[in-house]
């Protein structure tokens, strides 16, 4: 609701120096680092405001909703003039993370598809074993305010889950070493 009143709620404590690197819950940091830049872009803006209304309009939605959220808002990679970037706030308020997720082999980046995200855990306690790479933010909006949340988790409930860091047939990968040498 908050954010479909584009209202943000932040964090009103900091983490201690031992948590520098990663905290399981968000802090002020968290908040004003990773979240508040985010803000001044209006297309970002806009899908939060999109994404804020679907996820509080359809209760039953909220864990398919959360996973966007995480994908995406927390832990979401960007392409901007083919280089991959870092947009979302769990990524940019931990350096590790911020290291980890632009410079190791290990993590697939994964290309955005809604369907995928919808599916797909997440784990809360650790580096992330994937990125979603979202072409830009235009594009998660439009997928934000083009889809009927409702139909397409229906659709989705036939399907099993996908684990955390799986890699299913239809992924396209984004080879962040070589980024220009990507199929379309």
């Amino acid at each position: 609701d908050h954010l479909a009143n584009r209202r943000f709620v932040s964090g009103t404590f900091i983490r201690r120096r031992d948590q520098l690197d990663y905290l399981e819950e968000p802090d002020i940091f968290h908040d004003v680092f990773g979240h508040v830049p985010l803000l001044s872009d209006p297309v970002f803006a806009a899908f939060l405001q999109a994404y804020g209304a679907r996820a509080s309009a359809e209760p039953a939605l909220v864990g398919r909703m959360a996973r966007l959220y995480w994908h995406t808002i927390e832990f979401g990679l960007v392409r901007e003039d083919g280089d991959i970037k870092l947009y979302g706030a769990g990524i940019v308020s931990s350096h590790g993370e911020s290291n980890y997720a632009l410079n190791s082999p290990k993590p697939p980046r994964i290309a955005f598809d809604l369907p995928r995200v919808l599916r797909t855990d997440y784990i809360t306690n650790d580096l992330q074993p994937a990125y979603v790479v979202l072409d830009s933010f235009a594009e998660l909006l439009a997928r934000t305010l083009d889809t009927d949340f409702v139909a397409l988790s229906a659709e989705l409930d036939a399907l099993p889950d996908i684990a955390p860091g799986a890699i299913v047939a239809e992924d396209r990968l984004i080879d962040t070493i070589h980024p220009q040498a990507q199929a379309a």
